[in-house]
């Protein structure tokens, strides 16, 4: 059985430390930090981790809603979707992954654009 990109870097220890990184940057920005005011960004950054877990073929702890309920109210634009896979894409660069496995895993990520974008 093929290893999964998920356990090829690492597993949940290089996964945590790439959301942290990942919202870091999110937070750097102007035109995304907004989006978080007031939420529990710890709590947060454990469910990312776990859904990217899920994501990339590691374990199926994600215990989140339903993506398009979680993320409808924020009324995200496609802009700023853009931006965050860009942020992503950066965090798992600077982490080692490779760029062939950065395209797969933003390839994930735009295949979730329907239940994200919403404005």
């Amino acid at each position: 059985m093929a290893e999964t990109l998920f356990d090829q870097y690492g597993g949940f220890s290089t996964f945590s430390a790439i959301v942290s990184s990942f919202y870091q940057k999110i937070m750097d920005s102007d035109e995304l930090a907004p989006y978080f005011d007031g939420v529990n960004m710890e709590r947060l950054m454990d469910h990312q981790t776990n859904f990217i877990a899920k994501a990339l073929g590691g374990p199926d702890k994600y215990e989140g809603r339903d993506l398009k309920a979680v993320h409808q109210r924020f009324k995200i634009t496609l802009p700023h979707f853009k931006e965050v896979a860009e942020l992503l894409a950066e965090a798992l660069e600077e982490a080692g992954v490779t760029e062939k496995d950065v395209e797969t895993i933003i390839s994930v990520v735009g295949s979730l654009q329907d239940q994200i974008v919403s404005a």
